[in-house]
């Protein structure tokens, strides 16, 4: 029997301080699907729409590609913990409409607008974490409540009425290192750094095995209900600094802004292949997942089609990486 934590259907058994990582065929991976999709994507887009992969079109898409990446971490980390996060959209508004307005009419200074939103999804994560976990509420209904009374704050404090993101700002988020925009550099290192902390060190192979099986996990001494609220927190904590990240970009953000990216996270959770039934996931194939989603919007919109058109082109995609991941996890368990 294997002892590897990289493996959902193992991890029940075995100490996450001792099990030695199990290698996995490549071609047995459930992350292969997107990135070969992805590269498909790119293939075709350069034969059917080269317009979309020139320097303007990539330079437009990526940093939206990296804001929602770094958002779709923090759904990776809850849905890893057999949760969702349905607060997405009001955190995002909350915290970008939040974020400006309190700068522009308190004359107050970035860095401290930034450690009042850090705060605020500190303390949004602790609620979704602490009802869910202590009063036992499912995370669809938690969130779900949340995230109306999230939308209803950020409009008693904004009036609906925003501001411009400060200067400092617009400009950070408009920066670019070795021609390619610091938000794709922002996001890369989250990824990077997301995706360390789970595979290689012991908290995170501990994470694993509670989302895999808490029970197990409780048995064997893990404090289970501190690692779900840690997960709330972390996603409350990159959906938040998204949204300031989102509003330096935008430069004025709507009261509307955070509502595209439940659909969207959750989507790229799933094509990424995280298991709805927690513990096995990917933050860097969800990051793949991300640009395939991100990619494919910008085709849509080259090609000239509106909104609605790209959010139905969304939604097969999404059934097709289900019925994908289906069939490939048929495959893995009769052993072709």
């Amino acid at each position: 029997m294997s002892n590897s934590l990289s493996d959902p259907e193992q991890v029940a058994t075995v100490d996450p301080d001792v099990a030695p990582p199990r290698r996995r065929h490549r071609s047995n991976s459930p992350y292969t699907g997107i990135v070969l999709a992805t590269c498909v994507l790119f293939v075709l887009s350069a034969i059917l729409v080269p317009k979309s992969l020139s320097a303007e079109s990539l330079g437009a898409m990526l940093p939206f590609w990296a804001i929602l990446a770094i958002m779709s971490a923090g759904q990776t980390l809850v849905i890893q913990q057999r949760g969702i996060d349905l607060s997405i959209p009001g955190v995002v508004s909350l915290t970008a409409m939040g974020f400006v307005v309190f700068v522009d009419r308190n004359d107050t200074p970035v860095f401290v607008g930034l450690i009042v939103v850090v705060a605020l999804g500190v303390v949004i994560g602790l609620v979704n974490g602490l009802i869910i976990t202590r009063i036992n509420v499912t995370p669809l209904i938690t969130t779900l409540a949340l995230n109306a009374l999230l939308v209803g704050a950020m409009f008693s404090y904004t009036k609906g009425v925003g501001s411009a993101a400060p200067a400092s700002l617009q400009a950070f988020a408009a920066a670019r290192f070795l021609h390619v925009s610091v938000l794709v550099w922002l996001a890369l290192g989250t990824i990077a750094v997301v995706g360390f902390v789970l595979r290689r060190t012991t908290v995170g192979r501990r994470f694993v095995a509670v989302g895999s099986n808490p029970d197990a996990a409780r048995a064997i001494g893990i404090r289970v209900d501190a690692y779900i609220v840690g997960a709330y927190i972390a996603a409350a904590l990159l959906f938040a600094l998204a949204a300031v990240l989102l509003a330096g970009y935008a430069q004025n953000p709507a009261p509307t802004m955070g509502n595209p990216y439940l659909f969207q996270t959750v989507m790229a959770v799933v094509i990424g292949g995280t298991s709805l039934a927690g513990g096995r996931g990917s933050v860097v194939a969800t990051a793949v997942a991300a640009l395939f989603l991100t990619q494919l919007g910008q085709v849509v919109l080259t090609l000239g089609a509106d909104a609605a058109v790209q959010l139905l082109v969304q939604a097969i995609a999404m059934a097709l990486a289900l019925a994908g991941a289906a069939w490939l996890n048929r495959r893995r368990g009769s052993g072709v």
